[in-house]
């Protein structure tokens, strides 16, 4: 299987989103436990690399990391999956992570009826 970039480049370049973006957490440069490689996963046309960043214990509730989901085909961060598995794209120049109340009953009525 032929890949675009390798485990390092997406390291690297998860990194630079890391900091850009000011994501929680702490990227570990062991490549072995902090860099995923899928054949497939959601929303991504093609291979993906997953770059977890690690949190520190308390204050969250739910995973405990932040996972950068990056297109092995574009090279680029496609989304952030949230301790709680909420996707964020900071990249995104209408992007705005607030809903308001009635945005969120919808969002979650809406993933009821799935």
């Amino acid at each position: 299987m032929k890949t675009n970039i390798s485990a390092e480049q997406a390291l690297k370049i998860a990194k630079t989103y890391h900091k850009q973006y000011k994501i929680p957490g702490i990227i570990v440069n062991d490549i072995s436990k902090s860099v995923v490689f899928y054949e497939s996963i959601m929303d991504i046309d093609g291979f993906a690399w997953v770059v977890l960043s690690k949190l520190e214990s308390g204050g969250f509730e739910g995973n405990d990391h932040f996972s950068l989901v990056i297109s092995d085909r574009k090279s680029t961060v496609e989304y952030v999956l949230d301790h709680n598995g909420m996707s964020h794209a900071y990249h995104l120049d209408n992007y705005d992570d607030s809903m308001t109340d009635e945005e969120f009953e919808a969002y979650l009525k809406d993933d009821s009826d799935v």
